[in-house]
């Protein structure tokens, strides 16, 4: 049901304002649901308050090898309604332990939430993931940390904003992320980066 913007918390009315319109941001967990916020632009509540939202996920997990270490993370990317206007990335330092408990937790595939915000209002919505394989991702993620080497976070941001950049658009990237870490690879990818190239 959607609802004003000030019934929220104040720090969370405090990050919409930041939000890109492509970022999605863990919020821990509810009740043992992972959830995470994602911003809709301006003019989009009617698709909140028609409900009937669909989202879809998937995960892209790497080590690479960056200044002599091991760097793990992992991006998650939420897709609603099919549509590649809607696309929304998080990124995981797999060496962080509250990052990695955190991807943990959503990527046990059972129940997750989106807190979907405009600038003036929100919806919480639960999903239950449609996930058909023969790999676990959370033992992918516990694979990738475990060859990580004690890597300092800065090294984690430099890696990720390298990998999401060659996205132009958020389209783009889910294609990238896809081609470089594939469900038949069990969402898995690693790779060496260089001080100019992938």
């Amino acid at each position: 049901m959607l609802q004003a913007n000030n019934m929220l918390p104040k720090n969370l009315q405090d990050i919409i304002p930041t939000l890109s319109l492509s970022q999605a941001v863990p919020l821990g967990n509810e009740k043992g649901v992972p959830f995470l916020m994602i911003k809709l632009s301006a003019g989009n509540e009617e698709i909140i308050a028609e409900g009937g939202i669909s989202c879809e996920f998937k995960a892209s997990i790497f080590n690479v090898i960056f200044q002599g270490e091991n760097v793990a993370l992992c991006f998650v990317q939420f897709r609603l309604n099919g549509s590649d206007k809607h696309i929304y990335t998080v990124s995981y330092d797999l060496h962080n332990e509250k990052h990695y408990n955190d991807c943990f937790d959503l990527l046990e595939m059972r129940k997750y939430g989106l807190l979907i915000v405009t600038d003036n209002a929100h919806d919480f919505i639960e999903f239950k993931p449609e996930f058909k394989a023969d790999f676990r991702p959370q033992a992918m993620i516990h694979g990738a940390k475990v060859l990580a080497t004690d890597y300092e976070p800065g090294l984690f941001m430099e890696v990720a904003h390298a990998l999401t950049s060659q996205g132009q658009t958020p389209a783009e990237l889910w294609k990238f992320l896809e081609q470089m870490a594939p469900f038949e690879k069990s969402w898995y990818g690693s790779m060496q980066l260089g001080a100019t190239k992938i």
